[in-house]
């Protein structure tokens, strides 16, 4: 049987109660940047596959898609981020009633396998790798973190690795200046600069690093922001003090690294966001995000 009729079989999310899917149409959906091989090659073909709805992807830093959306600039059927800053923003302008969990992943250190460090990173023990972030030719890349949660997610890794492994000003002294020109990159490109050697290594969403076929080493719970357990003590003693948009700073903490899925109340197709939303949370959308690295949904909606 092809997968798209086992596909149509069996998600009831895409059928109507006489049984025809959507009719021929298309969504638009805006998710975090770290997705998009996901959502390229496994999520977005397969839900068009079962209802007949093509999906427009559009990936980039979850924050700032927030803020696109908020302010009226970005209208997609579905928005798709990570970590609960970015869904909580959207939810709380009124553009959506709740945001469901439908993954979860945690932060590894990636390394290019073309990098000089290549070889010490793959015989990597313990605190080791710490090392190799502090020699002065080693060559980071991160995100921005005033509009990409991984962006912050980099710096607050680093500096729980700093307490985790004992190590004063370990972050500041690695990653520099909050906006640091030399490390920052767009966020659809920055594994791909990783893969050319362009960098030496990141810290990223394992999902991510997994779907690129990266090298990559596990960190501890205390540093990789994966533990709900650790949300309320080693996590929230790491933060980060960002600009807002009125000009106001505000200082933020890692929350564990969940993703979420939210059907906007202004969606051209509502009927096919709530669907994708459902697909997502459905045993076929669930093992596929599997197939790329994605851990489950934690938590409840928010």
């Amino acid at each position: 049987m092809p997968a798209s009729r086992r596909l149509l079989l069996a998600a009831p999310f895409v059928m109507a109660a006489a049984g025809k899917a959507h009719a021929a149409g298309a969504m638009e959906v805006a998710y975090a940047g770290s997705m998009g091989r996901l959502m390229d090659k496994g999520l977005n073909p397969a839900f068009t596959a079962a209802s007949g709805v093509a999906v427009h992807g559009l990936g980039q830093g979850a924050m700032a898609l927030a803020h696109l959306i908020t302010g009226g600039t970005l209208k997609p059927d579905v928005f798709v981020p990570v970590s609960a800053g970015p869904a909580k923003l959207v939810r709380a302008a009124g553009l959506a009633d709740k945001a469901v969990p439908v993954a979860s992943t945690s932060m590894v250190l990636a390394y290019s396998p073309v990098s000089k460090f290549a070889t010490q990173f793959a015989t990597n023990k313990g605190l080791e790798w710490t090392r190799i972030f502090l020699d002065p030719s080693f060559r980071l890349g991160r995100t921005d973190p005033a509009v990409d949660p991984q962006g912050q997610s980099v710096l607050f890794a680093l500096q729980l690795a700093g307490l985790y492994y004992k190590l004063p000003g370990f972050a500041e002294k690695v990653a520099g200046p909050l906006q640091n020109p030399a490390q920052v990159f767009a966020e659809p490109s920055l594994l791909a600069r990783l893969e050319a050697g362009q960098v030496d290594a990141t810290l990223g969403y394992k999902s991510a690093v997994v779907s690129q076929n990266l090298p990559y080493i596990e960190l501890p719970d205390a540093v990789n922001m994966s533990n709900p357990a650790l949300a309320g003590s080693m996590y929230s003693k790491a933060s980060l003090t960002l600009a807002g948009k009125d000009g106001k700073t505000k200082t933020v903490h890692p929350s564990p690294l969940v993703f979420y899925a939210m059907a906007l109340k202004a969606a051209a197709s509502p009927k096919a966001a709530a669907d994708y939303v459902a697909f997502l949370q459905s045993q076929d959308g669930q093992a596929i995000f599997e197939r790329f690295g994605y851990g489950p949904g934690m938590g409840a909606a928010i």
